[in-house]
């Protein structure tokens, strides 16, 4: 497949939406893992005569998950992980890029009964059994 093919599957894959989240194309983890992928359906999909054609490239996509499923589905799940991982994803979806470490998560307060349950097991001697 060419690079504008690759492109254009991307974005008929992970086509984004109105709230933000970026098209396939716009997250380069995706486009590295289509243009690192073997699959054999990728270039399947660029030989079609119609994916030529804007209008019945979706049309090839169906056809080609009807006739090679587990192939096709794989592609889509190698694809999931880099879009979803992607920071313009997390951003897009209101979620922090940072990684939880060191700072950690924010975590609401415990309750007043759990905090006096904790409390008096930390006053308790040691068992032993």
């Amino acid at each position: 497949m060419t690079p504008v093919q690759l492109r254009q599957l991307a974005d008929l894959l992970l086509p984004g939406d109105e709230a933000g989240l970026p098209p396939g194309s716009r997250v380069p983890d995706v486009m590295l893992a289509l243009t690192e992928s073997t699959a054999p359906i990728i270039a399947q999909i660029g030989r079609h005569p119609d994916f030529a054609y804007p209008e019945k490239r979706q049309a090839v996509l169906d056809d080609m998950e009807r006739s090679h499923g587990q192939e096709f589905r794989d592609l889509v799940l190698s694809l999931i992980k880099p879009y979803y991982e992607a920071g313009p994803v997390l951003e897009a979806m209101g979620w922090r890029t940072a990684p939880p470490q060191p700072t950690g998560h924010e975590l609401a307060p415990m309750a007043a009964d759990l905090t006096q349950a904790l409390a008096e097991i930390a006053a308790r001697k040691r068992i032993w059994r």
